[in-house]
């Protein structure tokens, strides 16, 4: 059904989009400045994700950098 297929792909972009977020943000791209590419409030971007997650992803990207710099 053309539907179906639809909404698989659909689904499988709104992952990837979500996968590519998270990339930024673990690459330590703020929130607010990920929101502003999408073109959408920092609000909006929080709710894509549990409560919190920004904020552990941001701290990974920081534990990354600082292994990084002290190697």
């Amino acid at each position: 059904m053309p539907g179906d297929t639809e909404n698989e792909l659909l689904e499988e972009m709104r992952a990837v989009k979500s996968l590519l977020i998270l990339q930024a943000m673990a690459l330590g791209c703020q929130q607010k400045h990920v929101a502003a590419a999408l073109g959408v409030s920092d609000a909006t971007l929080s709710r894509m994700f549990p409560k919190g997650f920004g904020k552990e992803i941001a701290k990974i990207a920081e534990r990354r950098f600082s292994s990084e710099t002290e190697a």
